[in-house]
């Protein structure tokens, strides 16, 4: 008595399949697995039973001792289960006969086929009574009747009547539904019997091309005539043929058939020839999954059931990791479109920072500490003005959402700026005499004060450039302001060595000469910048006051979140500046290559923002969940590329600042958790651009206050006072917050999403 554990499947034991010239155990060769398993030939219309229970038994005690039989290889249907002793008949397979009344391309019945020409070499029932004489019948097992068009074989309905009366309780009919048939309608009114229509399209002109017949409405007046017997027996297949029918149009005709025809199952294939072709092509069978992924969502909104069948039924089983990304390609696509000439115009900014402390860190420590220290205190008051230019996108895109021309506002978001460019000339100025007061090294005051005096005046040329920026950024016109913002990246650096070493006669004047340059190049990108637009200038359209109140009521939240944020790492500057000027350097190099990196999530962010206050004022609900979870997979994903770049080669990349020695040793142990700090940053900045197309500028402002202040903060003093963690404790507080914000700030989009769902067009 054998009671061990086997791999095998109920076919191999328990099937009969029977095909045009021979028995076989099972018709899974044809989609997988290695081969055909023949029983016994059929010559004349008869077998030799002795020949075919012998190879049966063969087959049963070859399974028995633990062998797979090579022709099985591969098939899905394999599995490790306990052997059953006693074999019966559970499954049927009729596969025997090839007449058909449709001349499908994709099928084997085809002109071109060898099976062509209605072959049928026996009569299948008499072999089958005499089987079920000699080996057990089980009603619970499943019959299938496939091959030609079931209703044109000439025992047919002597076949259905007879599994009928032996009771059989599952009968798997593909047909094509051009016939009416009565022995169909029988199984249906006594529930044995589910049919398979193979529809294949939603339009006559499609569906003559694929089965080069015109029996279009004839097939939909069997199917509903059908489903008016049983609706939940009666199933519509779609086999997906590459440039035929793999349309979205054609496949939302078919399900609007099906829903009128009260189809409430359908079933999914994909032409088989095709499949093998391309089934280790993760390109084009992840095309199929997005094609099926459709098919399944359009299904479940008009309430029909999807199931999966034959070659989509591996696709699955194989791709299924890539569904998912590739649905969203095009989402994927489009920000990465407007995202890169905004990460040109980011990395442009971060650039010009960036070889500002390059180049004066190279030459010496004590300048480099002062343009961080005075750059600390500048972005603190500036960057208010710069978030509240940004309302301008958010206002505008959702504007051209809602179909207003936001042309007419060209005007007054330069007055505006203008407006912005003032005032904080004034502010930056003015915190010049706040600099004796904070306790900075004597040897570092002069050239702090130095650097704000020169630098304050370049803000009408930055808030100029900028307020530009934002405008055109809401018509997606995001090109040529970054790509000026890269040629300045280039025009800085050589400002910079002149005036920071000194040549062509000039002397050098260390951070004197970076504040210059900064100077030079802000007003350049400004001027430029006016006369890009100038010509698109209606100088007759009235200042919009109310508009320029809508940017402050949805900007200031945005300036006070960059305040805030600013503000914290400004702060851990001034603190560690404070306890040490090398440690404020260390710290500046640190923020210098995180603040690089983020460039790239920030662009995704301001891409996303974009295209969630377009599609926002759209009302369009399917739209801005696409393009918010593509922004995050694609922000998250490069911030952990870079995290891991950062983790694998620490020492290089900070030699690229400085060989300095002590600034190395500090540097180093902190590296690990400015990596971690990545990916949280580059999640939080995501979400909160999800928020900021909502227009839900508060909520950003009030999460980073809560992440920095409320959560980084505390951290950091207890790691800081307690423990003597210094500068790795304000990282790892930073850490903590951006973690809390990026959770928040995700939540919050989701719930806004769910509640303007209910408000959507579509």
């Amino acid at each position: 008595m054998h009671n061990n554990k086997y791999i095998s499947c109920d076919r191999l034991i328990n099937g009969i399949d029977f095909e045009i010239d021979n028995i076989e155990l099972c018709c899974f060769r044809c989609h997988k697995g290695g081969g055909i398993i023949p029983l016994c030939e059929v010559k004349n219309g008869n077998i030799d039973f002795d020949s075919f229970f012998s190879a049966r038994d063969k087959y049963i005690k070859e399974n028995k001792s633990g062998k797979i039989n090579p022709k099985c290889e591969g098939c899905l249907n394999l599995e490790k289960k306990e052997w059953n002793e006693k074999p019966v008949i559970k499954y049927i397979h009729f596969n025997h006969w090839t007449y058909c009344n449709s001349n499908c391309g994709y099928c084997y019945t085809k002109k071109d086929s060898k099976y062509n020409g209605g072959v049928q070499h026996y009569h299948a029932l008499p072999i089958l009574k005499e089987i079920l004489s000699k080996v057990e019948f089980s009603p619970s097992g499943e019959i299938t009747f496939a091959g030609g068009e079931p209703t044109l074989l000439d025992e047919f309905d002597e076949i259905i009547d007879y599994l009928l009366d032996i009771g059989a309780k599952k009968i798997i009919i593909h047909s094509s539904g051009i016939k009416y048939s009565k022995a169909i309608e029988r199984g249906l009114k006594e529930n044995k019997i589910q049919l398979v229509i193979s529809h294949d399209s939603g339009s006559r002109d499609i569906y003559k091309k694929i089965k080069n017949t015109s029996a279009f409405d004839t097939v939909w007046e069997n199917t509903s005539n059908y489903t008016k017997i049983s609706d939940k027996n009666v199933y519509s297949k779609f086999i997906i043929i590459p440039k035929v029918n793999d349309n979205k149009e054609e496949i939302t005709n078919w399900l609007n058939l099906a829903l009128k025809n009260n189809i409430k199952s359908v079933i999914i294939d994909i032409e088989h020839t095709y499949y093998k072709k391309i089934e280790n092509n993760p390109y084009y069978c992840a095309k199929l999954l997005s094609l099926c992924e459709y098919i399944k969502k359009t299904a479940r909104k008009l309430g029909i059931n999807v199931e999966l069948y034959n070659c989509s039924l591996y696709l699955y089983k194989k791709y299924k990791f890539l569904g998912s990304f590739y649905s969203y390609r095009y989402y994927f696509l489009e920000l990465l479109i407007l995202a890169f000439p905004l990460l040109i115009g980011n990395l442009g900014h971060i650039l010009i920072g960036a070889t500002d402390i390059l180049v004066v860190s190279k030459y010496n420590i004590n300048s480099l500490a002062a343009i961080s220290i005075a750059n600390s205190i500048l972005f603190t008051i500036f960057i208010f003005a710069i978030g509240l230019q940004d309302a301008i996108t958010i206002i505008l895109s959702n504007k051209r959402g809602q179909k207003e021309k936001i042309k007419q506002y060209l005007p007054s978001s330069l007055i505006f700026s203008v407006f912005l460019a003032v005032i904080f000339t004034a502010i930056c100025y003015s915190t010049i005499f706040l600099v004796d007061k904070l306790s900075f090294e004597a040897t570092l005051v002069p050239y702090i004060k130095q650097y704000i005096e020169i630098v304050s005046f370049s803000m009408l040329g930055m808030f100029l450039y900028q307020g530009i920026k934002v405008f055109l950024q809401a018509y997606e016109i995001v090109k040529f302001p970054n790509l000026l913002l890269l040629g300045a990246v280039i025009i800085n650096l050589i400002f910079d060595i002149v005036f920071v070493f000194g040549f062509f006669g000039l002397p050098a004047m260390g951070s004197k000469g970076a504040a210059i340059a900064t100077l030079c190049v802000r007003s350049l990108m400004g001027l430029v910048m006016f006369i890009y637009i100038f010509k698109s200038i209606n100088f007759k359209e009235k200042i919009d006051f109310s508009y320029m109140k809508q940017l402050i009521k949805i900007g200031s939240p945005i300036g006070a979140a960059l305040v805030l944020e600013f503000l914290a790492f400004n702060i851990i500057t001034i603190l560690v500046g404070r306890e040490s000027g090398l440690l404020s350097a260390v710290h500046n190099i640190l923020v210098t290559i995180s603040s690089t990196t983020f460039a790239v999530p920030m662009s995704i962010a301001t891409a996303v923002a974009i295209k969630v206050a377009y599609y926002f004022g759209a009302k369009k609900c399917k739209e801005v969940k696409k393009y918010s979870y593509a922004g995050v997979i694609m922000g998250v994903t490069f911030m952990a590329f870079c995290s891991l770049i950062l983790s694998l080669f620490p020492a290089q990349i900070i030699k690229l600042f400085t060989d300095n020695a002590q600034v190395l040793s500090i540097s180093l142990p902190l590296i690990l958790i400015a990596a971690i700090y990545q990916v949280f940053d580059g999640f939080q900045v995501i979400t909160g651009g999800i928020l900021k197309g909502f227009k839900l500028t508060k909520i950003v402002s009030a999460t980073v206050l809560c992440g920095y202040w409320i959560i980084g903060m505390p951290i950091a003093f207890i790691l800081v006072t307690k423990y003597n963690y210094s500068l790795k404790g304000y990282w790892i507080a930073l850490a903590a917050a951006l973690f809390s914000m990026g959770m928040i700030q995700a939540l919050i989009a989701k719930y806004k999403f769910n509640k303007f769902k209910k408000t959507c067009i579509e």
